[in-house]
């Protein structure tokens, strides 16, 4: 792909810090630069290595609207290539998890290897000498992937203008605390659950939605009752004051949800967990995880909550898909992620008493983007009360918007090259 053209659209206006244009959520236009400039020219993330334990084994997913494959070759090395036979066309694998020695193409039987080599061509005897050069018709390959703590990003084209370890910055550490509620260290994606939700409204909408603390006491009223009856004390921390956003920098943001005291972390978790995890990560680290809940984003499609890995997939202006990966954890008694699953249950299913609010709520939105004679939409809660913490994060309250206002530091960098 070349790189991006010249576009007419004053991005860095368009998306100032504290307001953006209502035309960033419905333009066609804006739409198609994002996929060129975000999603198919900066770290994306595509899959855990989980998904993919052993040689032969892939997944299949979406860089922007381009269909991938992420699979672990023979010498266990990671690949992310374009799901699209080189001859016509078709894609070679359709389904969404699996594991082969070899991807087949439906249409004319071309096969290709788990690294993307074409192995082999159908009826080759119809071709002349020099009208095909197998060499050259492997699956066409990332530009460049790399992964921290088993979650894989990829960069389809161009190779990013930093490193995956540079666009992460601060944000490794809260990832630290994910992965710490594991003995082991490592989790486990997709295999207890994965729910799918359409929604009418655009994808950023998710982006800015997954770290929102000023809408809970509002829009999930019932969820918040429930387990107020339900947790008693443990809710405590919800609304107690002290707890904060961050903008980690490079787009990646977190919202903190709560804070445990060691009393509670004791009367939550059974004995055993505990010394499971001061024996594997020392006391101060284990009782860091255990105290904390947080939601984060990693721009621009991968949020992670308590439960989930979540992952957005734009279809269009106006509408997205989200995966929700249930994550469970290595190494822990069966009780712990039988509990972890319940609770995603209870606020994130179909059914359930939290994310249906929430998708009702982003179609709501892009309902009322249609009124562009109102042109702005407003993340300016708190600017003026902002700080940088001594790690260089800005920092907000609970319910302002600091959070909100960190992808679009990114955005304006990528989109119209404003650091």
């Amino acid at each position: 792909m070349n790189a991006p053209g010249k576009s007419t659209r004053d991005y860095a206006d368009l998306a100032r810090t504290g307001h953006t244009h209502v035309s960033l959520y419905t333009s066609p236009e804006v739409y198609q630069d994002e996929l060129d400039r975000i999603f198919y020219r900066s770290w994306v993330y595509v899959a855990h290595d989980s998904e993919i334990p052993n040689p032969g084994d892939y997944k299949t997913t979406y860089i922007g609207e381009i269909p991938v494959i992420v699979s672990r070759d023979s010498n266990d090395k990671i690949h992310v290539m374009i799901n699209r036979c080189m001859h016509r066309g078709a894609t070679v694998c359709n389904s969404e998890t699996g594991s082969g020695e070899k991807f087949v193409c439906p249409y004319h039987g071309w096969e290709f290897a788990p690294d993307g080599e074409l192995l082999t061509i159908g009826l080759p005897r119809g071709y002349n000498e020099g009208e095909v050069n197998q060499k050259e018709l492997g699956l066409v390959h990332a530009a460049k992937v790399d992964s921290y703590r088993g979650i894989i990003f990829a960069s389809l084209y161009e190779v990013p203008d930093i490193t995956l370890d540079e666009k992460l910055g601060n944000i490794k550490e809260v990832i630290d605390l994910y992965m710490n509620l594991s003995p082991t260290g490592k989790i486990i994606v997709g295999k207890s659950g994965v729910y799918k939700h359409p929604y009418h409204g655009n994808w950023k909408i998710q982006t800015e939605g997954s770290v929102e603390g000023y809408h809970a006491i509002f829009t999930h009223v019932t969820a918040l009752d429930v387990m107020q009856r339900k947790m008693g004390g443990h809710l405590k921390g919800f609304t107690t004051s002290g707890l904060h956003g961050y903008d980690t920098g490079h787009g990646n943001n977190v919202l903190e949800i709560y804070k445990h005291s060691d009393e509670v972390v004791h009367e939550r978790w059974s004995k055993e967990y505990i010394e499971l995890l001061c024996d594997a990560h020392g006391e101060t680290a284990a009782m860091d995880a255990l105290r904390s809940r947080f939601n984060m984003v990693i721009f621009p499609n991968f949020a992670i909550l308590e439960y989930q890995f979540r992952v957005i997939r734009p279809l269009s202006p106006t509408e997205t898909e989200v995966r929700l990966y249930h994550t469970m954890l290595d190494g822990v008694p069966k009780e712990v992620n039988v509990r972890r699953i319940r609770d995603h249950e209870f606020f994130y299913g179909q059914a359930s008493f939290g994310g249906p609010d929430d998708y009702s709520i982003f179609g709501r939105m892009q309902e009322g983007y249609k009124a562009d004679t109102v042109p702005w939409v407003y993340l300016n809660r708190g600017i003026n009360t902002e700080t940088t913490d001594e790690k260089g994060n800005r920092v907000g309250d609970l319910t302002q918007e600091t959070q909100q206002r960190a992808p679009y530091y990114e955005y304006r960098r990528l989109m119209a090259g404003v650091e």
